[in-house]
């Protein structure tokens, strides 16, 4: 059983808002923290396999990215090819999101999971909720990135993926992928239940999917009031709107997470209050279709409110500013978060949302040994270095380049900012040459006035 010690800490994070330790450390005894102190203590107590001196860097918690679609770096390809603003979620579904997901052919999908699982590494993110198609591809991708990933397969009635023939046959490979990966690599990749959304899902369906859940004691998830436009095309099918149908229809609970939930009014965040359920905030993404959630209402009402990033090339660093920054220029009765609030929702309330917090999300003994470190020496961003304003200028000037070493599960994956398992230069290549093969499709395909996406049923049917 291999050990690390990670001793002379500048400073070390256990817990927030104000845990802080000045020359701290941290003893790994297999994949689980033994303990936590100062660094004299430790290194008296304890002899170690690997060690790490940490004299100039902050050691805190790994990074807990709520909801994100690793593998679809491709995508961004097609908004280069915008002629005018995205309207709303519909539209950028219509015109970015559905091409380059009905594309993705089983021998991409590995490539590209991998390229979004090594920048999230690399950036600081230990565990991530990822939504994509392909469950088997994207569970060995999951095992060997070395990250905690919880795989939430992609499934939809409305519109024919490449990797689906059928609602039926969808619901029996994402059962397929539970039986086989869920628990998979020493407990590091587990699955969820993922109906994309509630307007392009048959009703029946979205109860299959309930079902299938609670078969296996799984959570479920789904993308839930994301946009104004989804909002009220909403309301013209279920007068009630698509948050009290989803409670109606089973979809809501403690183990329920959903994505994005911009535009909730105060009844439906009382329905997430009382139904446990939690939320996933991705503020750089939701801003760019004119939405933020009400997130300082969301958590003084109990919400559970944790950050993703929706990008596999964002990081949770810029999540957490554009929260610290949303939130304080809202023209809203409930606004501003405390300057440690979106660091939480990046480590603990991420965790929770993931039904990990017992797991995950601080730096204590018992708790599995995800941890990261920030690079100190010669950071002018994050100074002034004291401990009053540390955890401040982490959450608003911090940047996914400081992160110098990465432990998740007990293993040391990036050390001194030099990966250790994965070959950085062929993911990349391989990356881009399928992000190649997409565009040349996308313009042949446009080129041809060909349908770039095969459409089943029509988006907020019940």
């Amino acid at each position: 059983m291999q050990t690390i010690l990670i001793k002379n800490a500048r400073y070390l994070i256990a817990s927030l808002p104000f845990d802080i330790l000045e020359n701290g450390a941290v003893f790994v005894e297999g994949n689980r923290i033994k303990a936590v102190g100062s660094s004299p203590d430790l290194e008296r107590r304890y002899e170690a396999d690997v060690v790490i001196d940490a004299s100039d860097k902050l050691v805190m918690p790994g990074l807990v990215d709520a909801h994100n679609h690793v593998g679809e770096c491709h995508m961004f390809t097609l908004f280069g090819f915008l002629d005018s603003p995205l309207t709303g979620i519909g539209d950028a579904l219509d015109r970015i999101v559905w091409p380059a997901w009905c594309w993705i052919p089983q021998e991409a999908a590995y490539d590209l999971e991998m390229l979004g699982f090594m920048h999230l590494l690399k950036s600081g993110t230990t565990t991530v909720q990822d939504c994509f198609m392909w469950p088997d591809e994207a569970g060995r991708a999951a095992v060997d990135s070395g990250l905690r990933v919880e795989n939430a397969p992609t499934l939809v009635t409305s519109l024919r993926l490449k990797d689906s023939s059928g609602p039926e046959d969808d619901l029996a490979r994402t059962e397929a992928a539970i039986q086989k990966w869920h628990g998979a690599a020493n407990g590091r990749v587990t699955y969820r239940v993922h109906p994309s959304a509630t307007y392009n899902c048959h009703e029946w369906f979205l109860k299959e999917c309930v079902n299938l859940a609670n078969q296996y004691g799984v959570g479920i998830a789904t993308h839930l009031a994301e946009s104004v436009d989804e909002s009220r095309r909403a309301r013209e099918v279920w007068p009630q709107g698509e948050v009290r149908r989803a409670y109606e229809l089973g979809l809501m609970g403690p183990k329920s997470l959903f994505f994005h939930s911009c535009v909730l009014d105060d009844d439906e965040i009382a329905l997430y209050a009382e139904t446990g359920s939690s939320a996933a905030h991705c503020p750089p993404t939701n801003s760019m279709l004119g939405n933020v959630a009400r997130v300082p209402k969301m958590l003084a009402e109990g919400v559970n409110v944790g950050l993703g990033t929706d990008m596999p090339t964002h990081d949770m660093f810029n999540a957490m500013r554009a929260a610290s920054q949303q939130h304080a220029i809202m023209p809203r009765e409930h606004r501003g978060l405390l300057p440690w609030t979106p660091l939480e929702m990046a480590t603990v309330k991420a965790a929770r949302a993931l039904n990990l917090q017992d797991d995950i999300g601080t730096l204590e003994p018992g708790k599995k040994a995800d941890i990261i470190t920030l690079d100190l020496a010669r950071n002018t961003r994050l100074f002034p270095l004291i401990p009053e304003v540390l955890v401040t200028f982490i959450t608003v000037n911090g940047t996914g380049a400081d992160v110098a070493d990465v432990i998740v599960d007990g293993e040391v994956l990036m050390r001194d900012r030099e990966l250790l398992h994965l070959d950085e230069q062929a993911i990349m290549a391989r990356a881009q040459m399928w992000t190649d093969e997409f565009l040349a499709y996308y313009r042949a395909k446009v080129e041809r006035g060909e349908p770039l996406v095969e459409h089943i049923h029509d988006e907020f049917q019940p």
